[in-house]
């Protein structure tokens, strides 16, 4: 059975150009002889191009590559996944071309986009990871409340920046003026946390925001969600710091825990800043429930290698 290269490029991501993508496309073709291109013109066309290119790969295995932030990964994933359970296992890769690129990063760690590319081509094998279900939404990264959302939403209006550095800016220029909310989490149906809260962050993606790692000991194909909570008694610029590395979760009053299902809420009843994979839902629920979906999405690795989580 022979191997084809499907790209799905987001032109309006945060560093997608021609020259990124022909670069892409050259460096596939060392190790696959048919490679295309497909370039997204709105929201929700990837998972559509994903889902179309699995279905239809009867007489060849299909690696799909999206080109984007964590946005357009997520589309890409969801389209997959779906077409996955139907029985068409396509794998996916990741260039990171956005602004966070956090999914990138949760997998492959720091190594150069083009010689993961370039090893998974080359000696390939594939892990079947867990996504999550929000509503008729599929996560990928990850889901948080609070200041990241707030944050993310921000960052869109600093065009002087581009790629990580927009939404650091965000998050500094944030820092002055965020209130901690009232709010609670359930995990699985009990109660981990009630109170002020800063963020809460639910996943299976160790980073967000590109390389804050709020949770460290998260596995992407362990069948289970990880939520952390910082609460509303830690300064933001603390926090900032402290989950660049992991340290967060031994401070007091940060909650981490592991489950099948988080809800959080805000318990005042007021609308509830929430992101997932960097887009900001619109504000009007107070809450929202995440339900993980157990090794639904076929990724592509390196056999002589493993991924990072």
């Amino acid at each position: 059975m022979s191997t084809r290269v499907l790209v799905i490029a987001n032109p309006t991501a945060g560093s997608v150009t021609p020259a990124l993508v022909w670069e892409l496309v050259r460096l596939c073709r060392r190790r696959v002889g048919r490679v295309s291109v497909r370039w997204t013109d709105a929201r929700g066309h990837a998972i559509r191009i994903a889902t179309a290119a699995a279905e239809s790969s009867v007489d060849s295995q299909v690696v799909v590559i999206a080109v984007g932030g964590d946005g357009t990964v997520r589309e890409v994933a969801a389209g997959l996944a779906s077409a996955w359970q139907s029985g068409a296992p396509t794998p996916m890769l990741i260039v990171p071309a956005g602004t966070a690129n956090s999914c990138y990063h949760t997998l492959w760690g720091d190594a150069p986009w083009q010689s993961t590319v370039d090893s998974c081509l080359a000696w390939p094998s594939v892990r079947m990871l867990d996504l999550a279900r929000l509503g008729g939404r599929t996560v990928f990264s990850g889901a948080s409340a609070g200041f990241s959302a707030r944050a993310i939403h921000e960052a869109r209006a600093l065009t002087s920046h581009v790629g990580p550095s927009r939404y650091h800016a965000a998050l500094v220029n944030l820092i002055p003026r965020y209130r901690p909310y009232p709010g609670r989490v359930l995990v699985d149906g009990r109660v981990v946390h009630s109170g002020p809260t800063l963020l809460a962050n639910v996943g299976g993606s160790r980073y967000r925001g590109g390389y804050f790692e709020l949770l460290p000991h998260s596995r992407p194909d362990d069948g289970l969600l990880d939520v952390c909570v910082l609460g509303g008694e830690h300064p933001a610029e603390e926090m900032l710091r402290l989950t660049r590395t992991g340290a967060h979760v031994s401070s007091p009053g940060v909650v981490y825990e592991r489950g099948r299902q988080v809800r959080i809420e805000r318990t005042d009843g007021q609308p509830l800043w929430f992101e997932h994979d960097g887009e900001v839902l619109p504000l009007g629920p107070s809450g929202y429930t995440v339900d993980v979906l157990p090794g639904v999405l076929p990724v592509l690795e390196a056999a002589t290698t493993t991924l990072v989580a």
